[in-house]
C-alpha cells in the first residue's frame, strides 16, 4: 500500500521504471547466469512488472510488460544479446511473460479503482455524518461552508450556494438521484450535468419556505454517478434538519 501510494504520487518515476526497470533487472541477473535457471529469472521479471503495475497506471504497466519481455528475450534466450528467437519454448515464455505482466497490470489497475471508490464512499459517509450532527450557532457559518464544499466535491461541480426565498429553477436534483428539467428526466450518466442552468437541490423546511442548494457546473462536463447524486440529495435533507435545529 505504501509503495503503491508513493508511485501514484511520482508518475515520472513510474514511466521511467516502466521503460527501464525490467531491462535493468534482466541485465543484472546475467551476472549470476550460471547459478540461475531461466524459470527463476522469469519469476523475478514478473515481480518487476508487478512493482511498476502497483502504481495503477494502465499504459505504464503494459509498457513494463512489453519492455521486460523484450529484455528477457535479449538477455536470456539464445543467441544471447539478440532479439532473435529460435526455440519454440523461448517464444512461448516471452509471450507468457507479456500476458502475465499484462494480467498483473490489469488487476493492479482494478484494485486501484476499487480502493479509490472505497475512499470516495468513506468521504461521502463522513460528510453525511457531519451534516447530521447538531450545529452550534457559533459554528453555523463554518459548517455551512463545509457543506457547500462537500456538495461541490460530491457532484464535481464548480460552485454551490444556499438560496432562500426564491423559486426553484427548472432543473432539479431529486432524492433518488435523478435530475429533471421542466419535469423531463435528463440522462446525466451520458450527457453529464447541465452546463447552461443552475441545478437546484431542494431543502425541506418546516414552514414550506423555499430553500435549495444552487449547484453550477458550467466549466466542464461532470458525470457524477447516481450514488453521488443521491448522496447530494441526502446531504441537503440532513443539512436542512441541522440548520433548522440551529435556528438558521
Amino acid at each position: 500500500m505504501v509503495l503503491s501510494d508513493w508511485l501514484t504520487r511520482h508518475r515520472p518515476v513510474v514511466w521511467f521504471a516502466a521503460i527501464f526497470f525490467g531491462p535493468v533487472v534482466a541485465a543484472l541477473l546475467t551476472l549470476a547466469r550460471p547459478q540461475l535457471h531461466e524459470n527463476h529469472v522469469t519469476l523475478v521479471l514478473v515481480l518487476a512488472v508487478a512493482v511498476v503495475s502497483a502504481a495503477g497506471l494502465r499504459p505504464a504497466g503494459l509498457i513494463a510488460a512489453v519492455t521486460t519481455a523484450l529484455a528477457y528475450d535479449y538477455f536470456w534466450t539464445e543467441p544471447y544479446y539478440s532479439f532473435r528467437i529460435f526455440d519454440t519454448q523461448d517464444i512461448l515464455t516471452v509471450l507468457l511473460l507479456v500476458l502475465v505482466g499484462g494480467a498483473i497490470e490489469q488487476l493492479s489497475w482494478w484494485a486501484g479503482r476499487q480502493r479509490a471508490a472505497a475512499a470516495r464512499r468513506l468521504d461521502y459517509l463522513n460528510a453525511l455524518r457531519r451534516a447530521a450532527e447538531p450545529i452550534a450557532p457559533e459554528t453555523l457559518a463554518t459548517t455551512l461552508e463545509a457543506i457547500l464544499d462537500t456538495m461541490i466535491t460530491v457532484l464535481d461541480a464548480d460552485s454551490c450556494d444556499l438560496v432562500l426565498d426564491h423559486r426553484l429553477p427548472v432543473t432539479v436534483l431529486h432524492g433518488d438521484g435523478s435530475i429533471t428539467r421542466a419535469s423531463r428526466i435528463m440522462d446525466v450518466d451520458t450527457d453529464g450535468l447541465p452546463t447552461d442552468d443552475v441545478i437546484a437541490i431542494p431543502m425541506p423546511t418546516p414552514d414550506d419556505r423555499p430553500a435549495y442548494f444552487a449547484v453550477t457546473a458550467a466549466t466542464h462536463v461532470a458525470r457524477p454517478r447516481p450514488e453521488q447524486r443521491q448522496v447530494a440529495a441526502l446531504l441537503a435533507h440532513l443539512a436542512a434538519q441541522s440548520l433548522t435545529a440551529a435556528g438558521a
